[in-house]
């Protein structure tokens, strides 16, 4: 069986609809870049772990649901090359983006990736305090939150506080008793107030 997870059925039917200008064009009505974002978003379905899903079609009676950003992978390089990339990652930690490579502005998004280095860079940033990886929702529920306001006509505004809506963040106490909240803003470490002597 191919990497993607695709029956040969399936393949010949990825096949067709990358051909497909109609099938194209529904999947980049689904997509929508955001100002203040380099990600490209997915405002269609999504998967239990957050990831866009799209509609190919029916095979053997049985709908045909693609990875969203491994279509768009197939788009870009072709179904061959899609079958021998085993992990596509997210360097940008969002499940929805669709954007391939680099951004002009250096950051990472969907590029290739093993299922070795994907768990490696995940266990890497699961616990920096700001990232998309600790979202209280969980990755699904982060994911269906962005996308039901990309859908709702969202601006970059919106679009940034909903994505800190959900970020678990520490607090710091003080030995004398205070606390402070300890956010991305606030890293490496706060500062501790004049009466006070350290941050535990």
């Amino acid at each position: 069986m191919p990497r993607a997870g695709l029956s040969n059925a399936s393949l010949v039917l990825l096949r067709s609809a990358l051909a497909d200008e109609q099938t194209v064009q529904r999947y980049r009505a689904k997509t929508r870049p955001m100002p203040g974002s380099s990600c490209l978003w997915w405002t269609g379905a999504v998967s239990a772990r957050g990831h866009g899903r799209f509609w190919l079609g029916e095979s053997d009676g049985r709908d045909v649901v693609v990875i969203a950003h491994r279509f768009a992978w197939a788009l870009e390089f072709g179904v061959e090359d899609l079958q021998s990339v085993p992990v596509l990652g997210h360097r940008c930690d969002n499940p929805l983006c669709q954007r391939l490579g680099t951004a002009p502005d250096g950051s990472g998004h969907v590029q290739r990736s093993s299922p070795h280095e994907n768990a490696r860079e995940w266990a890497s940033r699961r616990h920096a305090y700001g990232t998309p990886l600790r979202d209280s929702r969980g990755s699904r529920g982060r994911a269906r939150a962005i996308r039901d306001l990309l859908r709702g006509g969202a601006t970059g505004a919106d679009l940034a506080a909903a994505l800190g809506a959900g970020l678990l963040r520490a607090r710091r106490s003080c030995r004398c008793g205070r606390t402070t909240p300890w956010t991305p803003a606030a890293l490496p470490s706060p500062q501790a107030p004049a009466s006070c002597s350290t941050w535990i």
